[in-house]
């Protein structure tokens, strides 16, 4: 069943008539190409350059969230500022949680409250009233996050009707996740039916990983339809960026450690991704909060023959029984960095394991890379709040320096000065690069 025509039929105060049909209907008024990826140049029949200041509304659709943040931004001198910006979280159909919104304009709370309904659609009806009370009443673009794109979507797009459909076939590539980027990108339709949508796919900035990187050794009618995707493409992207801006060079060879809740690296080489760690889903690669990473595939055989689970049993130890809570009994990276710090011995092995792994990955990826890197980055949660974590992952690697440290600076450099390879810190914003990637289809 649809996930999104579900939400659509919760809008509070909508007509019977409104469905995915609607939304699809809506969406033709930005359809002038196809097929989904067109350059920006042919996008829109819209008249954006007749007035240069524009808004753009970008939203991440999480399972049980939807987070936005609305910029305003200058077409002419590429300046983005963000206006409003907050939070619903709760969205959950079991109603075992409150939904709560909190949105804030800079420093100041303007709602923070319950909403009637635990949908994306109900948070996103707030949002918008929201930002018409307080800020425009003209949304230009809206970008979603979305976090897999298959080979179908190797770089942002206007979604259209053609583009929803397909994206609705790519769910089980990330099911955790697809569908309910799916529901906010039909919710953001129906609610700003004149906004051009816009797809921003994790998977994107990996689409430049060669085949033999990308390619798993299966059987060749297989791997031809399995293969390593990669995810955290935004953040990787934007941070790569931000360090080649402050190296002072177009490009950069780099690892980045987007360390979260989920977690992934990626090998750089002249600022485009040539591997990563996460793979056909992400589930793969790094122990994360509650996922496993990679463990021995013949594990899950055991599990189905002789543990007697059903696939989504195994499905949901992988998913969300695993990783940091699995070995410790925390999801949340600083409980367990403040068990490790105080002897718990479940968290003390549960971050060194987590450690580990992220080392064992700079070390393999300084191979590829021909042991020529021109920085590590750390982003992400505890990626960039860390110290213990780098000093962990770096030790016997790069020798490091925390006297540049600061939580509030947008990159710091921790590495020894003078060393070939610096360490830095740069604090992920893929808010911030969604609504880059949506001016470009505005020009």
């Amino acid at each position: 069943m649809n996930c999104s025509r579900l939400v659509l039929q919760r809008i509070p105060g909508a007509s019977p008539k409104h469905s995915i049909h609607s939304s699809r209907n809506a969406l033709k008024q930005t359809r002038t190409f196809s097929p989904f990826i067109r350059p920006a140049h042919s996008v829109s029949t819209r008249n954006f350059s007749t007035q240069t200041r524009q808004d753009i509304l970008v939203l991440n659709s999480g399972s049980s969230s939807l987070k936005f943040n609305l910029f305003s931004v200058d077409l002419e001198s590429d300046s983005v500022t963000s206006v409003l910006s907050g939070a619903a979280n709760g969205l959950t159909v079991t109603g075992d949680v409150d939904p709560e919104i909190k949105i804030k304009q800079g420093d100041k709370t303007l709602i923070c409250d319950v909403i009637s309904s635990p949908t994306h659609c109900a948070a996103l009806s707030v949002i918008a009233d929201t930002i018409r009370s307080h800020s425009s009443d003209n949304i230009s673009a809206v970008g979603h996050r979305v976090v897999h794109g298959g080979t179908v979507f190797p770089e942002s797009c206007v979604v259209d009707d053609s583009a929803l459909d397909e994206l609705a076939r790519l769910n089980s590539l990330a099911p955790l996740h697809n569908p309910h980027n799916l529901a906010g990108i039909v919710a953001a339709t129906e609610i700003f039916p004149g906004a051009l949508q816009v797809g921003v796919f994790d998977t994107g900035y990996h689409a430049t990983i060669p085949e033999h990187a990308f390619t798993y050794a299966l059987p060749r009618h297989l791997a031809t339809k399995y293969r390593k995707y990669g995810f955290h493409g935004t953040s990787h992207k934007y941070v790569v960026g931000e360090a080649a801006k402050f190296l002072g060079k177009d490009k950069i060879n780099a690892i980045s450690l987007h360390l979260g809740n989920g977690c992934s690296v990626a090998c750089i080489k002249d600022n485009r991704s040539i591997d990563t760690t996460m793979g056909y889903t992400p589930l793969a690669g790094l122990p994360m909060g509650s996922r496993s990473g990679d463990i021995d595939p013949s594990i899950v055989i055991k599990l189905l023959q002789d543990e007697g689970c059903s696939s989504d049993e195994v499905s949901d130890i992988l998913h969300n029984q695993s990783g940091l809570y699995g070995i410790s009994g925390s999801s949340d990276s600083l409980t367990v960095e403040r068990g490790y710090t105080s002897g718990d011995p479940g968290c003390k092995l549960a971050f060194n394991v987590f450690a580990y792994n992220v080392k064992k990955c700079i070390g393999a990826y300084t191979a590829i890379l021909d042991n020529k890197v021109d920085c590590i980055i750390f982003t992400g949660g505890i990626g960039e709040n860390s110290p213990l974590l780098h000093s962990l992952v770096c030790e016997g690697l790069h020798p490091l320096s925390h006297d540049n440290y600061s939580r509030s600076s947008h990159v710091s450099d921790i590495g020894v000065a003078g060393s070939s390879t610096q360490v830095l810190v740069v604090k992920t914003n893929e808010e911030l690069a969604i609504a880059k990637e949506c001016m470009k289809f505005m020009r």
